[in-house]
């Protein structure tokens, strides 16, 4: 009922405080308003006309910046990696590489190096190069 209602409402503007209908807007950027209201009312509980005038703004900010242009959006499958091996490392404990190879559907080889590369980065997070400066 809420998504019907977001894709509905989705064709207006906010304009001093009241709704108003245009349908002017393209397809992409009424999406993109309703994907973001859609978003804020699930992830961050507002309620419906805030996540509206949100995503208004959002998508007047964003078609000011890079309107016109044609603009790639990447999957960002480096950023779920990165974010499942965070996990991996956190979850490691010296002794699970067979049960989190498992857990995350991964060979033991791959956990090993996940472990590796990301205490690599841990560490190096955590001291200072010789040249840096302070």
């Amino acid at each position: 009922m809420i998504i019907l209602f977001i894709f509905v409402t989705a064709f207006y503007i906010v304009k001093k405080g009241q709704l108003m209908a245009d349908n002017r807007i393209p397809e992409l950027v009424a999406d993109l308003e309703a994907q973001t209201a859609a978003f804020l009312l699930s992830e961050l509980n507002l309620d419906n006309q805030q996540a509206q005038i949100i995503s208004k703004k959002l998508s007047r900010h964003i078609t000011s910046n890079w309107g016109g242009q044609l603009i790639y959006i990447p999957k960002n499958q480096g950023g779920k990696l990165d974010e499942r091996d965070q996990q991996i490392y956190a979850e490691f404990n010296g002794k699970n590489h067979f049960d989190l190879a498992k857990k995350y559907d991964l060979a033991v080889q791959q956990i090993y190096k996940i472990v590796k590369t990301v205490g690599q980065y841990e560490m190096a997070q955590r001291q200072r190069g010789l040249f840096d400066d302070e």
